[in-house]
């Protein structure tokens, strides 16, 4: 039986990883919509540092993903 340190660690990935994926929909949908109605939507970040943070955001949450998929191919049920 697992702990409930262990059941709050996978949880919490679960919880960052689903926070990160809808906050890249939610910006591609919007990305989306601007370029459907004709105006071309640049995003370039100005500020360096919150460039990299978002960026480690994004890689930390599919690296994420990528933990908990294996981790549900290794489940027997």
């Amino acid at each position: 039986m697992a702990s409930s340190r262990e059941k709050l660690f996978w949880s919490s990935l679960w919880i960052y990883s689903l926070a990160t994926g809808l906050a890249s929909m939610i910006f591609m949908a919007w990305a989306f919509y601007v370029e459907t109605s004709g105006r071309g939507a640049l995003f370039i970040e100005p500020n360096r540092t919150l460039a990299a943070g978002e960026l480690a955001t994004v890689a930390t949450g599919m690296l994420a993903l990528f933990i908990l998929f294996l981790r549900s191919l290794g489940r027997s049920d």
